[in-house]
């Protein structure tokens, strides 16, 4: 099932699968995401298909701030064990 670019907020933090990439979301360029990696940096497109929310380790990894958050795909905020 293919995501639609609504299910993608500006801020969301989303692997780019192609190109096995972290990014966030700065928004959308017709039907593709548009990402730029943590720390900034110049932003990539990316399919819609292409992309899924990132996991805290890939967060972690690439070096994302403030780690204990999560992000889901739908644009919500939550702390890290909370329920």
């Amino acid at each position: 099932m293919e995501q639609s670019k609504a299910a993608y907020r500006p801020g969301a933090w989303l692997t780019d699968t192609r190109r096995g990439k972290v990014g966030q979301v700065t928004g959308h360029w017709g039907p593709k995401v548009r990402l730029r990696p943590p720390g900034g940096g110049w932003e990539w497109e990316a399919e819609p298909g292409r992309v899924r929310p990132a996991t805290l380790e890939e967060r972690e990894r690439a070096g994302v701030p403030g780690g204990a958050f999560t992000v889901t795909r739908y644009g919500t905020v939550s702390r890290r064990g909370d329920a």
